[in-house]
């Protein structure tokens, strides 16, 4: 699955990923119930990322392929996504 930097702020945006700053990375951690529960990241830019990196990317938000190219194309909410966690004992 190719990715865009578009994408990926899309995510961003619909996970309320709270950033922190930084140069040469967008990066930011998901909060659930006041804490930090998953720190994410990727490449500042606007070209299109290598497919190596999108599967990193996904398995740093621990979803299997179908999960992730929904949320990537904006079918799963964060209540959906926080649900998914939950169940692999990533938040509790």
């Amino acid at each position: 699955m190719q990715l865009s930097a578009s994408d990926l702020r899309r995510v961003f945006q619909k996970l309320r990923i709270e950033t922190v700053e930084c140069k040469h990375h967008v990066r930011g951690f998901l909060m659930v119930d006041g804490k930090r529960v998953l720190p994410l990241h990727y490449s500042n830019g606007r070209s299109d990322m290598w497919g190596s990196v999108a599967h990193m990317f996904r398995k740093s938000m621990h979803l299997n392929q179908g999960e992730f190219e929904d949320m990537v194309r904006c079918t799963m909410s964060r209540e959906e996504y926080v649900q998914i966690l939950r169940a692999k004992k990533m938040v509790r």
